[in-house]
């Protein structure tokens, strides 16, 4: 089996994690977090609102660093971040704290390792099955909802949010960081080609792709 099905499924256990523990998992802390510090539920979305528009801003700089240090830095760095997060976010008293945690350390990394650098690996691992490859990884995001956010519901309502949290937070530690190292950067770093292509084959395909694209410009130029 072609390496890159392998970068698949471990960028997909990744989105799995995220989705189930963050993406849909944290509105499962919604109303308990609310409850405890006393915030009005304009207070809490203002969170979420802020968080969308902390993603949109930071993607331009998100994508220069994966064409930089590659995907698996950025995976990392946003394990550990959402994990060393969640488990701060289980300490929060006040407003303030929470924005803190929420925004500046769990939001902000969790879009660019979670969405952003699991979608340059299906990218860069694939050419002819890249549409198969990069709607498995999307895919992954509601399973993880499927089968995660159920359990950290029930932990959640048998425990508290804030054991909930650092239930959360441990998961992202203990699982995501092993996920993450064993992601390669590209197949070519690997001494591979993209779709499991060997170099003779790919440059054949090359090869046929110029000369199709010669004679169309050929043909158009002789029926003017």
């Amino acid at each position: 089996m072609f390496y890159g099905w392998r970068m698949v499924g471990l960028v997909s256990a990744i989105r799995i994690l995220g989705g189930g523990l963050h993406n849909y998992g944290f509105t499962v802390f919604f109303l308990p977090l609310s409850q405890d510090l006393g915030l009005s539920r304009a207070a809490t979305s203002l969170a979420f609102s802020l968080a969308r528009a902390e993603g949109a801003i930071e993607g331009p700089f998100v994508g220069y660093l994966i064409d930089r240090f590659g995907p698996r830095p950025m995976i990392l760095v946003a394990t550990i971040s959402c994990g060393l997060g969640y488990i701060l976010l289980s300490t929060v008293d006040s407003y303030a704290m929470f924005l803190v945690v929420y925004l500046g350390i769990i939001s902000l990394s969790f879009t660019p390792g979670f969405v952003h650098a699991p979608m340059a690996v299906g990218n860069t691992w694939f050419i002819r099955w890249r549409a198969r490859a990069m709607t498995v990884i999307s895919s992954a995001v509601p399973i993880g909802g499927t089968l995660l956010t159920p359990l950290l519901a029930m932990a959640v309502q048998a425990w508290g949010w804030r054991w909930g949290a650092i239930l959360a937070g441990s998961l992202f530690l203990l699982i995501g960081i092993p996920l993450g190292w064993g992601v390669r950067t590209s197949p070519e770093s690997m001494g591979l080609r993209p779709d499991g292509d060997d170099r003779r084959n790919w440059m054949l395909r090359a090869a046929t792709r110029l000369s199709r694209g010669l004679k169309k410009k050929t043909q158009h130029f002789a029926m003017r």
